[in-house]
């Protein structure tokens, strides 16, 4: 009698079926990592890819950071990509599968003494948004000791700082190069820089609604990292190993 309940139980558990595809929350355009147009990117391919080894189709939905932890939220999304613990999210974490190389930039003209975290606080700073959180405790502090601003639009960093109107940027180097090419033709891009190179790489994860989803995820993302897709989008995208 036991045994039939027990298969009984089992027969009416509900089970997930994937959907034909699994909606994905990105955010704007942030070459060369996420190129919005063309919904392509070092980050968008490599998501792609696992999937595409899963025999597991994607779709991608831009947003700001807000709107995308609102939607999500709101099941509206069935995962969210470049995710860290840090922003608080609750959901199924998947493996490591991008890292970022944040510094700060500033003019070499000014000529800025930038060995650490803590010089920082002498110079004035404008942010990726949710740097505070991603970039540990030492920088939160800094943060609070000298003007400080984020922006959800990565490409006021560059106007900012070609024009003067702040010290240093913190971004990841390759966007910030990048970014470039949108910025007006009245501004300078061709002002020497500086890179600071004072934090260590930032990893970022994929959060889902569901363990069977990122499981899939992570089961593909391991393949092409064994296969070579993986590194060879590293290069095609960052221009080396």
């Amino acid at each position: 009698m036991r045994l039939s309940l027990l298969l009984i139980c089992l027969l009416i558990l509900p089970t997930y079926a994937f959907p034909a595809s699994i909606t994905i929350g990105s955010a704007l355009n942030r070459p060369p990592y996420i190129i919005e147009d063309a919904e392509s990117g070092l980050e968008i391919d490599i998501i792609k890819a696992a999937f595409k080894e899963m025999g597991q189709s994607v779709n991608f939905k831009f947003y700001s950071r807000k709107r995308q932890v609102l939607y999500f939220n709101k099941d509206r999304l069935d995962a969210v990509m470049t995710m860290n613990p840090a922003n608080g999210v609750d959901g199924y974490w998947s493996n490591d599968y991008v890292d970022y190389t944040n510094v700060a930039i500033s003019l070499a003209a000014q000529h800025l003494e930038i060995k650490s975290i803590a010089d920082l606080k002498n110079y004035s700073i404008a942010a990726f948004e949710n740097a505070r959180l991603l970039l540990g405790a030492e920088f939160n502090a800094v943060a609070q000791q000298t003007i400080y601003r984020e922006v959800d639009t990565q490409l006021s960093q560059n106007r900012m700082l070609y024009l003067g109107r702040i010290n240093t940027v913190i971004a990841d180097r390759y966007i910030f190069t990048q970014l470039n090419r949108f910025v007006e033709p009245n501004i300078d891009t061709q002002q020497a820089l500086s890179y600071h190179f004072i934090f260590p790489p930032t990893s970022y994860r994929m959060v889902f609604h569901n363990s069977v989803a990122r499981d899939t995820f992570n089961q593909g993302l391991a393949k092409i990292k064994a296969n070579g897709i993986y590194q060879t989008l590293v290069v095609k995208y960052l221009g080396s190993a």
